[in-house]
């Protein structure tokens, strides 16, 4: 395994630091760059003698960021560490700062042109803000391989080719116009969801591990167990719907709308909220038969300890066509999983 080599951009930070003249500031991160923030606080507080509060509560991305606890806690701003988009500062306190990994991808690129040799003949590259200085890199080693890639169109705040764990539209946009997709990185669950997403065939390209994997195979796996969960789900009578109140996942409306509908089925429903949906959490709730989140959609994909059916805001719309008495359809369609 090559070492990693992570670079914070501390010179974003430097520059919002003079330009602002914050007193009190806090830093967050995604759990695997959380050990980077205690030396960070401590060159932030020597250099500028500014406070650092360190905000620990997991951060999964642009959607779980801290504007309403800055302002409790007195923060003037905050940090958000590995999560940028094409926009510099979300809400009122939060500034997104760059974090890099600083890994050549042409070994593994070299693997994956020998692997797909002659199945493909155009592809579309994606990958997440730490591998973003690498995409203009990978496109242009394909395309003098062999191959034609191209990058799609992001929408909203994020950088053309740049997908999330609920956000595939830089995929959809050139669905049509691609044989299979690649996509930069480790993370599963974006290369995953590329697959569920776009129904075409999806490298991921690990450079670390210089491995190159196709995921049909765990794609199908996730798809079978949320179809398997709608089905189980059919049955039941009572539903707790559950609203997130994290500041990116407050999706009231969709939670209402499933609420009223089960509701005009016959079912009985119940609301609650949650900042973290866990299966821990939700075993103190006995009377109710199945879960659905608004939240995350990655929340009863990802965790299989939940020991009712957890569904997705789209599992639920699939089963309410099922009690309607229609068919499922692909729970998986859409660019932007609510």
């Amino acid at each position: 395994m090559l070492e990693v080599s992570i670079r914070i951009r501390e010179d974003q930070i430097e520059q919002i630091i003079e330009r602002e003249r914050p007193k009190r500031v806090g830093l967050q991160a995604p759990d695997g760059l959380v050990n980077k923030l205690l030396e960070l606080s401590e060159n932030i507080e020597k250099k500028h003698h500014v406070e650092v509060v360190m905000l620990l509560d997991p951060s999964y991305g642009t959607c779980d960021l801290s504007n309403f606890d800055a302002k409790r806690l007195g923060l003037d701003l905050v940090f958000n560490l590995g999560h940028s988009v094409n926009i510099p500062k979300i809400g009122s306190s939060t500034y997104m700062i760059d974090v890099t990994y600083d890994v050549d991808f042409r070994p593994t690129l070299n693997k994956l042109v020998d692997q797909i040799d002659g199945m493909y003949r155009r592809v579309g590259v994606t990958t997440i803000s730490n591998h973003r200085l690498q995409l203009k890199t990978a496109v242009d080693y394909l395309n003098t391989h062999g191959l034609k890639a191209v990058i799609g169109h992001s929408e909203g705040f994020l950088f053309d080719g740049q997908v999330f764990g609920c956000n595939y539209f830089s995929a959809k946009t050139i669905v049509n116009d691609v044989d299979a997709f690649v996509f930069l990185g480790q993370s599963r669950f974006h290369a995953v969801g590329i697959r569920l997403c776009t129904r075409k065939p999806t490298y991921m390209l690990d450079p670390f591990m210089n491995e190159v994997e196709e995921m049909s195979e765990e794609a199908d796996h996730i798809e079978r167990r949320a179809i398997l969960s709608v089905l189980k789900a059919k049955d039941a009578q009572t539903f707790g719907i559950i609203v997130g109140v994290k500041e990116g996942q407050f999706f009231k409306k969709q939670a209402e709308e499933l609420r009223d509908r089960l509701s005009r089925l016959g079912k009985k429903t119940f609301m609650f909220s949650m900042r973290e949906v866990t299966a821990h959490r939700l075993k103190v709730i006995r009377d109710v038969d199945v879960f659905i989140e608004t939240a995350c959609p990655r929340v009863g994909l990802d965790d299989e300890d939940f020991d009712r059916p957890m569904l997705s805001y789209e599992q639920g719309l699939g089963l309410i066509r099922l009690l309607e008495g229609k068919e499922l359809g692909d729970m998986f369609d859409s660019g932007f999983w609510v």
